[in-house]
């Protein structure tokens, strides 16, 4: 159903942008209509041509909307492609006029403010979505609960992976990757975070530990206190071997 509506979207962006749906579906490939769309990935040669249809099908807050929500998507199910599609967003971001909200008294609209909107939402709106999850508990609610935990895992890294390689085009500040970190590691030292929000942690830190921006960070203390937490963590008897290990792997990238 997700991608039903993916697809629809896909298409209504189309029409209202004289967009060539055949340039949609190659930059999308959640095309259900056509499996084979799944391996047609973007390619470079491809990349200047999609650029410009893109940026060139902006010409409404709507229709730019719709075009944040289509590329966040694509990005975030499928996190291998992430630098892609951050590079994607910060060459549209760049070249992309600034609009007016239609709604009185309303602000201008960036697109990068668009985008991280939408991070931010799906960031925070995680935990709401986990528990309501956690309370499907009917026998006939197991398949659909398991997809559902699959798909939000899904978002949740794609989501965070996106970030930090938004971080790293610097289009994200290092304050929000402070609060996305200190959020994961949960405020109470005396907690030990879930093994979805360590995996989640590890993933984003290993994404963001390349850029100059966090090797030069001025709140260094944050780091340090990070890492404290991760260093008691690696030897925490509650979490499985496998969750240690990768916070093992991510203090040794410091």
């Amino acid at each position: 159903m997700v991608e039903k509506n993916n697809m629809r979207n896909a298409k209504l962006v189309c029409f209202r942008s004289s967009v060539l749906l055949q340039d949609w579906i190659t930059f999308r490939a959640l095309a259900l209509e056509n499996r084979s769309w799944l391996t047609n990935q973007i390619v470079q040669e491809k990349y200047g041509h999609l650029l410009n249809q893109l940026i060139n099908s902006c010409t409404t807050v709507d229709i730019l909307k719709d075009v944040v929500a289509l590329i966040f998507d694509k990005a975030v199910l499928e996190p291998t492609f992430c630098p892609m599609y951050a590079q994607l967003c910060y060459d549209i971001h760049d070249k992309l006029p600034t609009f007016e909200d239609p709604e009185p008294l309303g602000c201008k609209i960036l697109f990068k403010k668009v985008l991280l909107n939408t991070c931010q939402i799906v960031f925070e709106g995680a935990d709401e979505l986990s528990e309501e999850i956690r309370k499907m508990n009917a026998p006939d609610q197991k398949a659909e609960r398991t997809d559902k935990e699959i798909l939000l895992n899904l978002r949740t890294l794609g989501n965070l992976r996106l970030i930090g390689e938004l971080f790293s085009r610097r289009m994200v500040t290092n304050s929000i990757v402070d609060r996305i970190v200190e959020k994961l590691l949960s405020d109470a030292e005396e907690l030990c975070p879930s093994e979805e929000k360590l995996e989640a942690v590890c993933l984003f830190l290993q994404t963001v530990s390349n850029s100059p921006d966090w090797v030069e960070s001025k709140e260094k203390h944050l780091k340090a206190k990070y890492f404290r937490r991760l260093k008691i963590l690696s030897n925490h008897p509650q979490l499985i071997i496998r969750t240690r290990v990768m916070i093992r792997n991510v203090i040794n990238l410091r």
